[in-house]
């Protein structure tokens, strides 16, 4: 049985405490099943950062500064697993990063294991667009993972020949959303892009149900790449309709792993950041056992070598550019439960900077400027 430390970082308080949570139940569980197996013997080190970015830095700090742990498994948002980075470089340490991003990063110090843009925002867009939608309404929490995500629908709406009716970054945690409902009255756009997280989600979500029109559960008319079952209980009815992006969702695991994660994840939910952080810890252990050590470039070279069976399914990691080939889902939200509608055939490797994007001529969002005489 092989044997290692492994830091366990995510915030299991603060304002998106319950993805933390869903997602350190993940890792925690997986860590159980190997020991249970005979596999792994893995001691969790764990820090909570409470979801202030600063505390992620001297949390990875702490954790790997004795040298002892060398793989991390953690972080939620863009901004914590930013600030992580330097302490990676400067300790030589590895993070196995399992939640959706907004792309555009390659980190020799991280294993991008959740969704990449091309299996979340850009399906989820072109989605929008075979509805028939045109004028979308853009709302996301004012950090990167806003401000990027958004910046790819708005892209994708212009190559699809959609309009942006109205943009909005909302300070994390702030749930005062009265200016945000008028200019929807006013816009009336067709869909709204939704890239909010924590209360800052459930406040919006709630009070747009509250709002004629939208109130009603309607297919498709709120979308989003971040929502998972986590957020599903907060939301309760207005939750419903929603279309949801993924690399996994609850209906999709088997009736042992629900029963399990039912028993113990704290609102008895399987997430994709659940799942993505036990798969995360499954595909670590195997290529520590590969390599016949915890040296973090080692690891890699197994871990990219081939592929993982995980509860996600075969994982496959790039060497290049060290993201995980992943199945994208779409999924509708209704009575508590997200529903697949569309499911990639088969795993999708990660396009993190977009090269493969198909051209188009997007057309623009005002007229062009001209000379006036």
């Amino acid at each position: 049985m092989i044997r290692f430390q492994l830091g366990l970082i995510f915030s299991t308080s603060g304002p998106y405490a319950a993805l933390g949570q869903s997602a350190l139940c993940g890792a925690s569980m997986a860590i159980d099943d190997l020991r249970t197996a005979g596999v792994a013997d893995i001691e969790p080190v764990l820090r909570d950062p409470g979801g202030d970015p600063a505390r992620y830095e001297s949390a990875t700090a702490d954790v790997l500064g004795a040298g002892a742990v060398r793989h991390v498994v953690g972080a939620i948002t863009s901004w914590s697993r930013k600030d992580m980075i330097p302490v990676l470089e400067r300790h030589g340490g590895l993070l196995w990063y399992p939640c959706p991003y907004e792309g555009f990063e390659s980190n020799d110090h991280v294993v991008y294991l959740g969704t990449a843009p091309n299996h979340h925002m850009l399906p989820l867009i072109d989605r929008v667009a075979e509805t028939g939608a045109r004028r979308a309404y853009l709302i996301g929490s004012n950090y990167v993972w806003g401000w990027e995500t958004l910046r790819l629908a708005r892209e994708r709406l212009g190559m699809r020949l959609g309009e942006v009716a109205g943009e909005r970054y909302i300070p994390l945690g702030s749930t005062d959303f009265a200016h945000v409902m008028k200019e929807i009255e006013d816009q009336r756009p067709d869909v709204i892009v939704n890239s909010l997280i924590g209360p800052s989600n459930v406040a919006f979500m709630r009070a747009l149900g509250e709002r004629p029109g939208w109130g009603s559960g309607e297919p498709g008319r709120v979308v989003s790449c971040n929502q998972t079952e986590v957020d599903l209980a907060d939301l309760g009815p207005a939750g419903d309709g929603m279309l949801s992006a993924a690399s996994f969702f609850e209906e999709l695991a088997d009736g042992d792993f629900r029963r399990r994660v039912a028993a113990r994840a704290p609102n008895g939910r399987v997430s994709s950041f659940l799942a993505t952080s036990y798969a995360a810890v499954q595909t670590l252990a195997e290529a520590v056992a590969r390599a016949g050590t915890d040296d973090p470039r080692a690891v890699f070279r197994a871990a990219s070598g081939a592929p993982t069976d995980t509860v996600l399914g075969p994982l496959d990691i790039d060497a290049v550019t060290r993201h995980a080939a992943l199945r994208p889902h779409l999924a509708l939200a209704g009575q508590g439960d997200f529903h697949v509608i569309q499911s990639a055939e088969a795993p999708v490797p990660a396009d993190p900077y977009l090269t493969n994007m198909p051209a188009g001529k997007a057309r623009p969002f005002r007229p062009d400027l001209r000379i006036v005489q």
